[in-house]
């Protein structure tokens, strides 16, 4: 086996297993011809639950792999507001009702130029039938005419609309929107327009890219990018014995340990992962508002962050999107109220609730929060059991199986927050939140040309979740990364932005030359 007994090679070999202490710190990155000839990059796995498809996978390592290869019309900046990647502008009509986008000049891996033909391509795919897993942009696009959207030329595209939207730049960066090529079957090898040409992809072990030197946005430093799947213990153990380059979305107690290690710096951004509880509001108990209201004072937040996230996280308040364009910034923090909860549960009848709560080892501190809240929960006649499931399909169980699940998620545009996660019917909707009037609110914001007044309709589907929604967002928090010192332009923006893991920019100093 080729490099088995190196240490790069031992690391692919072992899936980030328990690594022999002692090991040396990182060395200078090998490069030749001014770029690194090699950079390892380690994230938390989902076992076969990975995957490369565009339209189906949205794990934070599939993002991560994805971004590497493909590329969408837009995406999010660090505040969530869309920036263009191969759309060069984009304009609506009076009405809202047609885009005209202009493509960049792009290539594809095999040398093809990027048309309109493939925008209608990948438009078409997501909004038909998923051979598997859904399409999760199928209704934040839903709004798409495809009968009555054509090709101007071939960098020049017309997306006709059903109903106005004036954020259709918004709903084009949304997660499953990346740009496939026309007449693409096949997505087990990936053919894209990104910095990184596919090499081989194995789920739950690896992703192998090399660089793609007629990429758009320059060539890519990296010669070889390898992601690999690892859980938080086997990235930190590997990051400091030099086996990683790069870990992503460490423990706070490893990037504690890391700060002030010799040759490894920690950056950490604020804001940047949203944990929660997730309640099915389509099924017993908590088809019932006032349960869903009681389960919002039953939760010590404080202690939440305090314990579960030991202390590097900022109470959340039961909605999603803080810092970002039409969150409901002036909502009153809901507060934690043992005898309320119990008040609450008594008008629906439901004293001496119990029922399972969902987990899974699949985000730091999920576990501890999980074991917390049931005792919170005890506090107010609450009997809450804990179910441990398998971190490696933990995002697909949790959209069927239980009432109450957990998760985290990263930053998102509040617009496609609304569109993946709560619409009636939208792939991601894990509390089965299906209200007609939100889902009306929604589309007159769409149709709404004033973002005043976009705002203001925002708002009150956020009342809604506020008062009686599925999610108890607990926790805002820090993302940790970590890398060896030797690399400078690191990606280490909010989750989910065009700053975040974006290896392609990546250079082999630290002032960015």
């Amino acid at each position: 086996m080729p490099d088995a007994l190196s240490r790069r090679g031992f690391l692919t070999v072992s899936a980030l297993g328990v690594l022999a202490a002692g090991c040396a710190g990182p060395t200078a990155p090998s490069s030749g011809g001014g770029g690194i000839d090699t950079f390892t990059v380690g994230m938390q796995g989902a076992g076969a639950g990975e995957g490369i498809d565009p339209a189906a996978n949205h794990l934070f390592i599939d993002e991560a792999r994805l971004k590497a290869m493909y590329d969408g019309l837009f995406e999010i900046d660090d505040s969530m507001q869309p920036v263009p990647r191969l759309a060069e502008s984009a304009e609506a009509n009076a009405d809202g009702t047609r885009w005209r986008i202009r493509l960049r000049d792009a290539r594809w891996h095999d040398g093809t130029k990027l048309t309109s033909a493939d925008v209608l391509y990948t438009l078409a795919r997501v909004l038909g039938p998923s051979p598997g897993k859904p399409f999760i942009a199928a209704t934040t696009l839903q709004q798409v005419d495809l009968g009555q959207s054509t090709a101007v030329d071939d960098r020049t595209v017309e997306i006709a609309l059903k109903a106005p939207s004036f954020e259709f730049r918004t709903a084009l960066a949304a997660y499953g929107t990346k740009i496939v090529k026309d007449g693409t079957k096949d997505f087990t090898k990936a053919v894209g327009t990104g910095p990184f040409r596919f090499s081989e992809f194995q789920a739950g072990k690896q992703l192998v890219a090399t660089a793609y030197d007629d990429y758009w946005d320059g060539v890519p430093h990296i010669r070889k990018l390898t992601i690999l799947s690892a859980d938080a213990d086997a990235r930190f153990s590997a990051l400091r014995g030099g086996q990683l380059d790069f870990a992503v979305d460490l423990s706070p107690a490893a990037a504690q340990q890391l700060r002030g290690a010799q040759g490894i710096t920690v950056h950490t951004t604020h804001n940047s992962g949203i944990y929660y509880l997730a309640m099915k509001t389509d099924r017993p108990p908590f088809d019932n508002p006032d349960v869903r209201r009681a389960v919002m004072r039953m939760a010590d937040r404080a202690e939440l962050v305090k314990v579960a996230m030991q202390g590097q996280a900022d109470v959340g308040n039961d909605v999603f999107g803080r810092g970002a364009q039409y969150y409901a910034a002036d909502l009153p923090q809901h507060p934690y109220d043992p005898d309320q909860a119990r008040s609450l549960l008594r008008s629906a009848g439901a004293e001496g609730l119990a029922f399972d709560l969902y987990t899974a080892p699949a985000a730091t501190g999920m576990v501890e929060a999980a074991n917390l809240f049931a005792e919170q929960a005890r506090r107010s006649g609450v009997k809450v059991n804990v179910v441990l499931g398998s971190k490696d399909t933990y995002y697909t169980d949790v959209l069927s199986k239980n009432a109450m699940t957990m998760g985290q998620s990263g930053p998102l545009s509040i617009p496609n927050h609304f569109g993946s996660r709560l619409l009636t019917g939208a792939p991601q909707n894990t509390t089965k939140w299906a209200v007609p009037e939100f889902d009306a609110l929604f589309n007159r914001a769409q149709a709404t040309a004033s973002e005043a007044d976009r705002t203001a309709i925002y708002h009150q589907m956020h009342d809604m979740l506020y008062d009686r929604g599925g999610y108890v967002y607990w926790a805002n928090s820090y993302w940790n990364n970590a890398a060896a010192s030797t690399f400078g332009n690191l990606p280490t923006g909010v989750p989910n932005s065009t700053n975040w893991v974006r290896f392609n920019k990546v250079t082999a100093s630290t002032d960015g030359s």
